[in-house]
């Protein structure tokens, strides 16, 4: 039972953007509420929920065409990824009384020469502490810091040829940090995708596949979890995503895509692209 506690302990700090944490604004890592021992999920289920929810998000909403931008171009703008969790999932701890999980990127991307572009994503998350969130406006405790995400990767265009639908394929390393007091390890997740898209005037169509590779690696020493200490859980996830972006005016486009697999996920952006 004392295994399966520290599980759940681990489980929340990767699962920081529950629904519920999010309408708290900070996430509450000191939360005892949170931490149930008498929960029978087992370690092995708890991580698996969680890494899969976790390659799900990092690996939605992660392209809107297949067509690359020309040296120098520029695309910028913010990705809104919102997965549901399903049915089976619904006893693990951290998923209680939430349908759906998000997360929302600041989301760049950069052309390069060789038929190649450059990808980068951002997501900050401040922390605080059960005791800050009654006060109005809650209180983040600065010290503490807050849960970074970081991703980036390649795309490659295989087919760019004018008039043409567009094919690419990616690659990208999206990986976590918590501030020094409460790592535990790392999470990464890395994922390969195939996509191709077509457009007419102020549309397009897309469509694209692939996997997600997520992987928790924790530290040797870890007092809170002595039985886990140097362990590695791995999680793989294939999907498959259709979407379309619209361009309603010059330089802007507004896109949605819906990713099928085991975690669902909707992913809506808007972006300003220089091409």
């Amino acid at each position: 039972m004392k295994k399966g506690f520290l599980a759940v302990a681990f489980v929340v700090m990767l699962t920081f953007c529950t629904g519920t944490t999010l309408q708290a604004q900070y996430f509450q890592f000191d939360n005892p509420a949170l931490y149930d021992p008498a929960q029978p999920q087992t370690v092995e289920d708890a991580v698996e929920a969680s890494l899969k929810m976790f390659g799900a998000i990092v690996g939605g909403g992660l392209f809107h065409t297949a067509d690359l931008h020309s040296v120098g171009g520029l695309d910028v703008g913010l990705r809104g990824a919102i997965a549901s969790v399903p049915d089976e999932f619904d006893d693990v701890p951290v998923f209680i009384d939430a349908d759906n999980v998000g997360l929302a990127f600041l989301h760049g991307s950069l052309g390069l020469p060789g038929n190649l572009e450059l990808i980068g994503r951002f997501f900050y998350f401040p922390m605080g502490t059960d005791g800050s969130l009654p006060l109005s406006p809650p209180e983040a405790v600065d010290s503490r810091g807050g849960v970074t995400l970081i991703g980036g990767g390649l795309k490659y265009g295989i087919l760019q040829a004018p008039l043409l639908p567009k094919v690419m394929i990616m690659g990208t390393y999206h990986v976590l940090m918590v501030p020094k007091e409460f790592d535990f390890g790392t999470v990464g997740t890395l994922s390969f995708k195939a996509v191709a898209s077509y457009s007419i005037p102020l549309f397009t169509a897309f469509i694209g596949g692939g996997i997600d590779i997520s992987r928790l690696t924790l530290d040797d020493d870890l007092p809170l979890f002595p039985d886990l200490g140097g362990e590695s859980f791995n999680e793989n996830s294939t999907s498959a995503t259709f979407g379309l972006t619209v361009s309603p005016l010059p330089l802007v486009n507004v896109n949605a895509s819906y990713t099928i697999g085991e975690f669902n996920t909707l992913a809506v952006g808007v972006g300003i692209g220089l091409r």
